[in-house]
């Protein structure tokens, strides 16, 4: 039992600091370490919908648990009305819901229909949808990278999700690069003729599908490569669909061998960045809606102008504004509240100035999308906007006409010299130019 209690207390220690306050406090605080077993540490819920709860912290669980470097593979919550029926049937795997195995169950929430969609994710949206409609006959190899909490883990289990619903009999294994260097490592421990072993062939190479995550940590491990290429040969050979997702593109990764780098990259290799603050809104609302989280549309616009790094912390600050308003018995549509919630995660009191807030500020000042005041369309009212993001960007931050000019769209050194010569003239001689840039400036020096 000391054991663990130490392999929890390493874990939740590392867990803390992976998702929001409030959200450890309810649902993870409460938790007691019951028995390891098969390398699973069982834990103890006091009450059943602890677990439901729970899984959509699997992400951050699988994290904090690398973290911890107590080498387990995952957690099992019970309770205790069915610690009886744990202990008579230890091998059962009912209430299991993360483990890295060949059996794995995909997180039944991660779908294609609860997939947003925007700029930053649709060619990797369509890609994702036609390998699933169509394992091996297509994007073979379908190489997925982008930022940490960018989607990428969403659109594998949508692919598998999907999959499976309409042939259960399709074979999956989702592992991690770092799974596969330790199951390869296990492989030759015992092996003279330094082969894979007959095991190791069955398990990587008689799946109908494979998705391997992070492969960027196979980087400098010259041995694990070989054995990645080989199976790799055999499952395409074979028209094995194979999924494979990274930090970065496959030309960037360092140490990794030039004739896997061109595997990866046979197929179709397609890319995930941050969302916009349409795709955030969009992602927040279809969120909320899921968990029926009665939330103001004001919460849900000043969480997504102020988390712009990732979905994760997307979802993890609006389930932090939820949580402590409703524990504070107070409305989402209180602002003060809504920065309360989140003053751990954002600055309240200061606001960094980029090309993106500015362009923000500009599009809610005038009432235009940021996908058009960026993109082509030249009505008077967009085209005005436009001018006066422009200016305001180069006279704020002084950022050189070239970066402004791709930032918004592509637009040339010539086009965006033009537009803030024209601003700066009509700043002088206009007091409607004048008054609308005075009220953007006092709109971000207040945020």
């Amino acid at each position: 039992m000391n054991e663990c209690k130490a392999i929890w207390k390493a874990v939740s220690s590392q867990l803390e600091v992976q998702i929001t306050t409030v959200s450890y406090e309810i649902w993870f605080e409460n938790l007691e370490p019951f028995t390891v077993d098969n390398d699973i540490l069982v834990l103890i819920a006091p009450l059943k919908s602890y677990k439901n709860t729970i899984k959509q912290f699997n992400d951050a669980i699988d994290s904090a648990i690398k973290a911890s470097g107590t080498g387990i593979k995952g957690i099992k919550i019970i309770t205790k009305d069915e610690m009886d029926n744990y202990l008579s049937s230890l091998e059962s795997a009912d209430d299991a819901f993360f483990d890295n195995e060949q059996t794995q169950q995909f997180n039944p929430d991660y779908t294609f229909d609860t997939f947003v969609v925007g700029d930053s994710n649709s060619i990797a949206y369509a890609a994702a949808k036609s390998v699933a409609e169509a394992p091996g006959a297509s994007h073979n190899p379908l190489f997925i990278y982008g930022g940490v909490g960018l989607g990428k883990t969403h659109i594998m289990h949508a692919i598998a999700n999907y999959i499976l619903a309409h042939n259960k009999n399709t074979k999956i294994l989702y592992v991690t690069a770092e799974q596969f260097v330790n199951d390869y490592i296990d492989s030759i421990k015992n092996n003279k003729d330094n082969d894979l072993n007959k095991q190791f062939r069955q398990k990587y190479r008689s799946v109908d599908v494979l998705m391997m995550d992070d492969v960027q940590f196979l980087s400098g491990k010259t041995s694990t490569q070989e054995a990645l290429f080989h199976t790799f040969n055999d499952l395409y050979q074979f028209r094995k669909q194979i999924i494979l997702t990274s930090d970065r593109h496959p030309r960037e990764l360092a140490s990794l061998e030039e004739r896997l780098q061109s595997r990866f990259q046979s197929g179709l290799t397609v890319d995930v960045t941050k969302p916009s603050i349409e795709t955030r809104i969009a992602i927040l609302q279809k969120k909320a809606y899921i968990k029926k989280y009665d939330i103001s549309q004001k919460a849900i616009f000043f969480i997504a102008e102020n988390i712009t790094s990732n979905i994760r912390e997307l979802e993890g600050a609006l389930n932090k504004v939820v949580y402590f308003c409703t524990l504070s018995s107070k409305s989402t549509e209180d602002l003060d509240a809504v920065k309360e919630a989140l003053k751990d995660d954002i600055d309240v009191s200061t606001h960094v100035l980029s090309m993106d807030s500015i362009t923000d500020a500009v599009c809610a000042y005038f009432g235009v999308k940021k996908a058009d005041i960026v993109g082509k369309k030249k009505n008077k009212l967009i085209a005005n906007a436009r001018q006066i993001a422009i200016y305001l960007i180069n006279d704020m931050l002084g950022v050189p006409l070239l970066a402004i000019g791709k930032f918004f769209g592509g637009r040339d050194h010539t086009t965006i010299m033009y537009s803030r010569d024209k601003i700066t003239d009509a700043y002088r001689n206009d007091r409607l130019i004048q008054s609308q840039i005075n009220d953007i400036r006092n709109m971000l020096e207040k945020k």
